[in-house]
């Protein structure tokens, strides 16, 4: 077998393989998450689509992508790769205090809100792991 008859096969593996890891490394950074329901009404509407950027520079008002808290026991950092994504915005940080509320928000904890105050938060589930959020919105569709 002389060199050109392995070159190509060669060539279109390593392709393959930088085109496979491009990908894995995007969708490591990147999510596109559909909003379903109306708890970010009127901002986001049910159907619209959010891009958002893996982050730890999250600030207060922004729209967060977040792992969905179990029913029953709230944000549980294990189900972060299991859980269905939910979009809030981060009413308060870790230290203070959130709306209606008489206790800062803990360390390494936010508290996320809905802009429709029907649908489900930490109102409901308390304070949100700051491991379970993905990132931030970057654009929404």
């Amino acid at each position: 077998m002389d060199s050109s008859s392995w070159l190509y096969p060669l060539l279109l593996v390593a392709a393959v393989a930088l085109t496979v890891e491009s990908v894995r490394q995007l969708r490591r950074r990147w999510v596109l998450v559909k909003v379903e329901g109306a708890s970010m009404e009127p901002a986001l509407k049910d159907g619209d689509e959010v891009l958002a950027k893996r982050t730890r520079r999250i600030a207060t008002g922004d729209v967060v992508v977040v792992g969905a808290p179990d029913p029953d026991l709230g944000w549980a950092e294990v189900r972060r790769l299991k859980a269905p994504w939910w979009i809030k915005r981060v009413a308060a940080g870790p230290g203070e205090v959130p709306p209606g509320a008489a206790e800062p928000v803990p360390a390494g904890h936010y508290y996320l809100l809905g802009d429709n105050p029907a649908g489900e938060d930490s109102r409901r589930h308390g304070p949100c792991p700051e491991q379970m959020i993905f990132g931030t919105m970057v654009r929404g569709f």
